[in-house]
């Protein structure tokens, strides 16, 4: 039997813990598809090796209302939509939190950082499809087809497909215990998005420069707005309204400001001398 993931969870200043965090193991894996190769469409191509020389962590589960809403209790009020976090008449608690923007998203990883003393952020889009793949070559985490049971996304039997999320940990993790990366909300990322991977960084750290290509009612990915910011960020894992797709094929984007019920978050935080916070049994 392979040895349980380590998870952990830090400390916040103001009280309680941070999210579950589990420790992703350093590695390398082949990332995207080459033209020509059977199945691989524009968006993957070319494919490159990717290598994380060191380990880093990532949540166990999505960012949930009861995380997020630790922030908000904290967070000016001038600061805030009057609708950020909306839960759409779900429920909060234990499921994933919606109805937040990109900033928002980075603006909660920020406060993580100054809770805790590390240093918190949205993740890479290698370092999240290289820990939804958690070692595996298969087209999916749990082998070569779509199974009922294993996420929320529309037309593979999960009571809640095509009409909401459900509470995270509801689903089977994969073999690094992260549960949800298929599934349930679609999680932003740090990378300005680009159609395919020409010129990705291949040292698991994000894209920060504008992609190229277009999209259909988009325009150019190239785009920035007034700050400089990209306009359109990659966001990957699917929804609950998204048929299933394997991790290493659904890719997607969230343009700059955009907010809904099919987006949410997911953190990463880099390992250093600190230590690993509070260590779950």
């Amino acid at each position: 039997m392979p040895d349980a993931p380590l998870a952990f969870r830090d400390e916040l200043r103001s009280g309680g813990f941070g999210p579950e965090m589990v420790v992703i193991p350093a590695g390398r894996f082949r990332m995207g598809c080459d033209r020509g190769e059977a199945g691989c469409p524009l968006g993957l191509y070319p494919s490159r090796k990717v290598v994380f020389a060191t380990p880093f962590a990532m949540s166990k589960h999505e960012v949930t209302f009861d995380d997020y809403d630790r922030f908000l209790r904290v967070r000016p009020t001038k600061a805030r939509r009057h609708d950020e976090a909306d839960d759409q008449g779900w429920g909060r608690g234990r499921r994933p939190v919606i109805n937040v923007t990109w900033n928002e998203a980075v603006a909660y990883a920020a406060w993580l950082s100054a809770q805790t003393g590390e240093r918190y952020r949205l993740p890479s889009e290698a370092e999240w499809e290289y820990a939804a793949r958690a070692g595996t070559t298969t087209k999916w985490p749990w082998g070569d087809k779509c199974e009922p049971g294993w996420g929320n996304y529309a037309d593979c039997g999960a009571p809640w497909q095509n009409d909401r999320t459900a509470p995270v940990g509801t689903f089977p993790p994969n073999a690094w215990g992260l549960h949800d990366m298929q599934g349930n909300v679609n999680e932003m990322l740090f990378d300005c998005f680009s159609i395919g991977y020409r010129d990705a960084p291949t040292d698991g750290s994000a894209r920060t420069v504008p992609g190229t290509g277009r999209v259909k009612g988009y325009g150019r990915m190239s785009r920035k707005n007034e700050d400089g910011e990209c306009v359109f960020h990659s966001a990957r894992g699917g929804s609950w309204a998204y048929p299933p797709s394997p991790p290493s094929l659904r890719r997607g984007f969230i343009p700059h400001g955009y907010y809904g019920s099919l987006h949410g978050i997911r953190v990463a935080r880099d390992l250093g001398d600190g230590g690993e916070g509070v260590a779950d049994s």
